[in-house]
């Protein structure tokens, strides 16, 4: 049994040393520091090719793909107790189907949407906007594009919720889903990662992401049984900038193929 690596960059920089390092695919935004924000366009565009120029040169996983965040606003804090984070108006919402459909015609293997109702459930209708809006750019490029939900769901109300969000997200023709299993880190999640994995059957894959440390995949996939996992592997650099760590990307995926 091996995990599937997903890594968070925010750079052509990351994308190359989660490539080089035997990741599967990143999650492509910025900002990070406040978990992710829709990148510029320019930013997609130009790391669709770089990552299939390193797959053609077999730099790279021949399936390694770039997905990306489909975010429009972002505050401060934990978003578990921030659910206003991922309630939308129209408006945002009619923004976010538009950066989903771009992101697609530019290339991106996948896109990660989230939206929450004022009651804290998944709002349906925004999910339904965003993702129509992802696959008719798709189907005008005949290919497929996978649908991940994001962390909205760890602002659910409590673990019934996020087990139910599976089945939900399963209707909607959702692929993947992003959690830490309503936890503070995904290490803390098992249980509730446990349920959802479960409750998806082997339909949809549960990702686990939020204070991933290599050390942490084995216990990850013999008590939650999950998939994939996320991490951003970032540090500080010299000159100031949060980069990717190549060392924590290759630790991550080295722990997640000796299973």
């Amino acid at each position: 049994m091996s995990l599937a690596v997903e890594i968070a960059v925010q750079d052509l920089e990351g994308l190359r040393t989660a490539a080089l390092a035997g990741a599967d695919r990143v999650e492509l935004c910025e900002d990070l520091s406040r978990g992710g924000l829709t990148p510029d366009l320019s930013l997609v565009e130009a790391c669709v090719a770089e990552a299939a120029r390193l797959r053609e040169a077999r730099d790279a996983k021949p399936h390694f793909g770039v997905h990306v965040l489909v975010r429009c606003r972002a505050g401060e804090g934990d978003l578990r107790t921030a659910p206003d984070e991922f309630v939308f108006d129209q408006d945002e919402t009619a923004r976010m189907a538009r950066q989903a459909a771009d992101a697609v015609a530019a290339g991106a293997d996948g896109v990660v949407l989230g939206a929450l109702t004022p009651q804290r459930t998944l709002d349906v209708p925004a999910l339904e906007a965003l993702r129509d809006g992802a696959l008719r750019a798709g189907s005008q490029a005949l290919r497929g594009v996978v649908l991940t939900c994001h962390r909205a769901v760890d602002a659910l109300v409590d673990d019934d919720a996020r087990e139910e969000a599976v089945l939900t997200l399963l209707g909607l023709g959702f692929h993947r889903v992003l959690s830490s299993g309503g936890a503070a880190s995904a290490p803390q999640g098992t249980a509730c990662l446990a349920r959802m994995v479960r409750a998806a059957d082997g339909l949809l894959d549960v990702c686990a992401g939020a204070g991933i440390r290599p050390i942490d995949i084995p216990e990850l996939a013999s008590r939650a049984a999950v998939p994939d996992i996320h991490l951003s592997a970032r540090r500080p650099a010299d000159d100031g900038r949060t980069i990717t760590d190549p060392a924590v990307v290759q630790a991550a995926v080295d722990a997640a193929g000796e299973l």
